[in-house]
């Protein structure tokens, strides 16, 4: 054992005199555990440069652009015989609406070949062409198209026209690319107002249109808070309801109690609705016709007149 510990006291004391021999001694080690880790980082060169996060990438194609806000109007009456006369004011503001909403799939020269084209089958109208018309040429043909669209193809309808506005666009259309437009007849016009409910400019005795009326619309999201806030004020009711009944020891309370399972989806069904409150058949039909759904019971098939009058009569004084 001293043998040994001598040993070590003069290795130690040789290598605090040398330390250069530390570093010979621990070299070999330092170049294993040097190449393990270079070997690491050239076999993870391409995982170390990638970037772990995961883009976000949003699908365009559905994102659906929300409706524009479109107050209610009631278009004024036009004549269909005065409109179907070409005018330099009626052919350019055809020819405005043309470039807004049409060139993108018929094309400036209005053959078919917008830059939407390619993309369409069937192709879109050839105007310069007399062959394939769906409605025809006429005035009334294009107004047609343009009223209801032409079903299993790109062309819709332009609801949201003015009587006016569809003249104008058929007016420009016929005379900038129809060669030799044919005309309409006295009958094809008279048909055409009939069918839209158009003015016929004094020409008829059963003449009685009033104009074109446009409902409106609103964007989705507005929409969607308004039947949030309908909805939040039905539920505040139909809690107020359910407080009122629960306190009430009447025996309008009593009936409700005894014919109803479900006291929200019961006093739900009711507030859905006005048509109950001036009339007790509509109310038993109501309740009688989806029993089971509506959150009452088959109960109610035990009410006497005198408790159907009684029950009829205490909910109209709740709601």
């Amino acid at each position: 054992m001293s043998n040994n510990g001598n040993g070590k006291k003069n290795l130690l004391a040789d290598l605090k005199e040398h330390p250069v021999k530390i570093l010979a001694l621990i070299y070999p080690y330092i170049l294993i555990i040097g190449t393990g880790i270079g070997i690491f980082y050239l076999n993870n060169l391409n995982n170390i440069g990638n970037n772990i996060i995961n883009p976000t990438i949003v699908d365009s194609s559905t994102i659906v652009p929300d409706i524009p806000l479109i107050k209610p109007s009631t278009a004024p009456a036009v004549s269909v015989f005065t409109l179907s006369q070409p005018s330099v004011a009626m052919v350019e503001k055809g020819k405005s609406l043309f470039i807004t909403n049409c060139v993108a799939c018929h094309g400036a020269d209005g053959k078919g070949d917008g830059v939407a084209a390619a993309a369409l089958t069937p192709k879109p109208r050839n105007f310069t062409s007399m062959q394939g018309w769906i409605n025809g040429p006429k005035i009334s043909g294009i107004y047609k198209t343009l009223s209801e669209g032409i079903k299993g193809s790109a062309m819709v309808a332009f609801s949201t026209f003015t009587p006016e506005e569809k003249f104008a666009l058929a007016q420009y259309i016929r005379k900038t690319f129809v060669p030799n437009p044919p005309q309409d007849s006295k009958d094809d016009l008279t048909d055409l107002a009939k069918t839209f409910k158009l003015s016929l400019g004094g020409q008829s005795t059963s003449d009685t249109t009033a104009g074109q009326a446009n409902p409106g619309q609103i964007p989705i999201k507005d929409a969607m808070v308004l039947v949030e806030q309908d909805g939040q004020a039905r539920y505040q009711k139909v809690m107020e309801v359910m407080r009122q009944i629960a306190g009430d020891p009447g025996s309008g309370a009593g009936i409700f109690n005894r014919v109803v399972d479900n006291k929200v989806r019961a006093l739900t069904m009711l507030s859905s609705t006005d048509e109950w409150h001036n009339n007790e058949k509509v109310f038993i039909d109501l309740i009688v016709d989806e029993l089971g759904q509506d959150g009452f019971n088959y109960k109610v098939h035990w009410l006497s007149s005198s408790d159907w009058d009684t029950f009829y009569n205490y909910m109209n004084s709740l709601f």
